[in-house]
């Protein structure tokens, strides 16, 4: 017979066990890689400065306190506020998801949609900004007023 057809059973098997190692190896080194990529993606996502940023608002007339659930500072001065950013007064209270703060000036503004809550009064407003320490306050692009009886 011929000695090419003639298979030896113990190669077949080591020849099998290492290819099933060496995929193995294989499959765990690419689960390993793919779930530190997640742990970094998931670690840049979370990048803020201040975790429930609390400032004020001072002038003569009334007091404004504004909250966020997390913020960035962009200088000395100026931050930027986001996440559930509340401005709040004995007369009022404005609800936005973003908003820059000049805390030496006293002023803000923000660029997102916003809303207003007084009395019998409600703004929806695309953004909104802040002046002469709480006496001004301005709504910008597309506003819908809202009076209630």
């Amino acid at each position: 017979m011929n000695s090419l057809l003639q298979i030896n059973k113990k190669l077949i098997i080591l020849v099998f066990v290492v290819l099933i190692f060496i995929i193995s190896f294989t499959i765990i080194i690419k689960q390993n890689s793919f779930t530190n990529k997640v742990s970094i993606d998931q670690s840049i996502s979370l990048t803020y400065d201040i975790i429930d940023p609390k400032f004020t608002i001072n002038n003569n007339n009334k007091k404004i306190s504004i909250t966020a659930n997390e913020g960035n500072f962009i200088d000395k001065n100026k931050v930027l506020l986001k996440n559930n950013v509340t401005f709040k007064s004995q007369k009022f209270e404005i609800q936005s998801s973003e908003v820059f703060f000049d805390k030496k000036k006293e002023t803000a503004f923000s660029e997102k949609k916003s809303k207003f809550f007084s009395n019998n009064t409600t703004i929806n407003s695309k953004g909104f900004e802040i002046k002469n320490k709480g006496d001004t306050l301005f709504f910008n692009g597309k506003t819908k007023i809202t009076l209630k009886k």
